[in-house]
């Protein structure tokens, strides 16, 4: 018992001086590589940016620092090669990296980046299913085999509301942690109305209030009760490629798809064949799209646009994520889309295509 005892003690005595700790350091190796240098990076805006630079030394390089509250961080080796991408905190931790295979960093000492990987592992499993399921999908309708097709589409959709409730009761349980806050932000903010988001936010603790994840989700909320299913969308005009001014009230009368996107957005690519089917089917009908672009470089935009053939109206003003209707609509991830009926009145948001194809039937036939 006594030892028992003096056991608990030491313990208690570890934890105490650990949860004490004011700064981090990152202790790292990569194998294979002797020298060069390594950056540790934050996200500005959505982009990598250098906040500390370091030499590596017989292939092991070091960080020091202090963070405010705990957040994302990247290392990067030399000018692109990214190796590791952590929740940091004020801890000692270990990076462990191989020049052949840096995608399998292995990262310890973090208690943050320990529950942000406990979601990431979970999420991945999950997201070799949807892959399982949209191959499948796509299999059947090249063969015809249409029974198969719906039983797919029907367990994607299942697959991906038990992928937001797991993500919901994971933040519930991790409120604690900012990574909650972040995964609310990055997740969640996209699929849930402003009530069931405020309802998240609000049980998130004093310090992780501060967290520049929930100032966002608390502006995010805000915006989005202008832009929640049954209020008029906010209007807004932008320039299409060639210059000309593109008003979204011009397309009153029309079914309208608000679809925010990008070159860039490998997701947002991946969905749009499926559109152009969509768009095809249903034009005829009464059915526009306008896709918002996030890009910042025109000829990558055009470019795209191009390559997929998207034969819809197209606005950018190349203002990356400051896009000024993104901002306008409170997007924060892509892709995301607004269905407008023709009064011009928000309807449905994010659906995908086998969604969307289900409401257009409904309000077009």
């Amino acid at each position: 018992m006594r030892n028992l005892l003096l056991t608990l003690i030491l313990a208690l005595t570890i934890f105490a001086c650990h949860s004490k700790k004011d700064e981090f350091s990152i202790k790292g190796s990569i194998a294979g590589v002797e020298t060069g240098k390594v950056y540790l990076q934050k996200l500005v805006d959505g982009r990598p940016q250098s906040i500390d630079t370091t030499d590596l030394v017989d292939g092991k390089f070091a960080f020091k620092g202090k963070m405010e509250l705990p957040d994302i961080r990247i290392l990067r080796l030399n000018d692109q090669d990214y190796f590791a991408q952590l929740f940091l905190d004020n801890s000692d931790v270990k990076v462990v990296a191989s020049k052949d295979s840096l995608r399998a960093t292995k990262i310890t000492g973090s208690a943050s980046q320990d529950i942000f990987k406990e979601y990431l592992t979970e999420v991945e499993h999950m997201n070799k299913g949807v892959a399982k399921l949209q191959q499948s999908y796509q299999s059947a309708m090249a063969s015809g085999n249409l029974d198969q097709a719906k039983k797919d589409s029907i367990d994607y959709n299942a697959t991906m509301d038990n992928m937001k409730v797991f993500t919901k009761n994971f933040v519930k349980e991790h409120n604690k942690s900012v990574v909650s806050a972040y995964l609310t932000l990055v997740q969640l903010a996209p699929q849930l109305e402003p009530a069931e988001l405020d309802s998240i936010i609000t049980h998130f603790p004093p310090e992780i209030s501060k967290s520049e994840y929930v100032i966002q989700l608390k502006a995010i909320t805000a915006g989005m009760k202008q832009t929640a299913i049954g209020a008029l969308a906010p209007d807004f005009t932008m320039n299409d490629p060639e210059g000309k001014p593109i008003a979204l009230s011009s397309l009153r009368g029309k079914v309208v798809l608000i679809d925010f996107w990008a070159s860039w957005c490998g997701p947002c690519r991946k969905e749009n064949p499926n559109v152009v089917k969509l768009y095809q089917k249903y034009h005829g009908k009464g059915f526009e799209i306008l896709g918002v672009s996030l890009d910042k470089s025109k000829d990558e935009w055009m470019k795209a646009i191009q390559q997929d053939q998207l034969s819809w109206l197209h606005v950018s003003d190349l203002q990356f994520w400051q896009n000024t209707a993104a901002r306008l609509y409170s997007v924060n991830s892509i892709p995301q889309s607004f269905l407008l009926d023709k009064d011009g009145k928000i309807i449905a948001k994010g659906l995908n295509s086998e969604q969307l194809d289900a409401k257009l039937n409904e309000m077009l036939q």
